[in-house]
C-alpha cells in the first residue's frame, strides 16, 4: 500500500507537468511530441493504443468488431498489412514517419542511396510510402516528392528531370500526372524503412 501511495502522486505530478507543456500545441503536434519522445525512450504506444484518445482512425472504437486496432491512429488498414508482410515494427516505421490521424510525413535524416539519383528514387518512394500509411493509395504529386528531396538534400535542380526517367520498376506516372509506387516500389520501401530505422 506504501508503495501505491508513493507513486501515485510522482505520477500525477508527472503527468499535470506534462499536460502543461503539451497544452499550447495543436492536437497534431501532441501527438508528434508523444510519439518522439516514446522514440527516444526506445518504446512505442501500445497495439491499439492513441495518442489523442480511444478512437481510432475514422472514429472507429480500439474495440469494435471484438478487436483492436493495430498501430497508431492514422494508419490505413492497408498499410497495416503491408507492416506484417514485411515483418516491419511500428518502433521502425516512427523512426522514418510522422503518423497523426490528420497526416504522415517524412521525418527521416537522409534519403540513402550511393549517390544523387539513387537518393532522389529513395525520397519519391518515402514519399509513396507516406501517402500509403496515411490512405493506403500509392498515389502521390511530383511536387510533394520534391519537396522530401528538398528536405533530405539530395534535390538536384540540373539533373532531377534526367533521374526521373530512369527510375526502374518502383514508380510509375509523370511530373505532370503524378506518381504511383508500384509492388516493387512498396517492397523497395519496406526495405528502406528497415535500412534508416537501424542509421536513424
Amino acid at each position: 500500500m506504501d508503495k501505491k501511495t508513493k507513486a501515485g502522486p510522482k505520477i500525477a505530478e508527472i503527468a499535470g507537468k506534462i499536460v502543461t507543456l503539451l497544452e499550447p500545441l495543436r492536437p497534431e503536434d501532441r501527438q508528434k511530441a508523444i510519439r518522439a519522445a516514446l522514440i527516444v525512450l526506445g518504446e512505442s504506444l501500445m497495439p491499439g493504443a492513441s495518442a489523442s484518445g480511444p478512437l481510432g482512425a475514422g472514429g472507429r472504437t480500439a474495440g469494435e468488431g471484438g478487436k483492436q486496432d493495430e498501430g497508431p491512429e492514422g494508419l490505413s488498414p492497408k498499410a497495416k498489412n503491408w507492416l506484417k508482410q514485411y515483418g516491419l515494427s511500428m518502433a521502425q516505421v516512427e523512426q522514418v514517419f510522422s503518423i497523426s490521424s490528420e497526416a504522415v510525413s517524412v521525418i527521416a535524416s537522409q534519403a540513402s542511396g550511393t549517390n544523387s539519383k539513387a537518393q532522389t528514387h529513395n525520397a519519391y518512394v518515402l514519399q509513396g510510402v507516406s501517402r500509403f500509411l496515411a490512405t493506403g493509395d500509392t498515389s502521390f504529386d511530383d511536387k510533394d516528392a520534391r519537396k522530401v528531396c528538398e528536405d533530405l538534400g539530395c534535390f538536384n535542380k540540373g539533373n532531377h528531370s534526367a533521374y526521373m526517367t530512369a527510375k526502374g520498376n518502383i514508380l510509375t506516372g509523370s511530373k505532370k500526372t503524378g506518381w504511383k509506387l508500384t509492388a516493387p516500389g512498396l517492397k523497395h520501401g519496406a526495405d528502406l524503412v528497415k535500412q534508416l530505422s537501424k542509421e536513424e
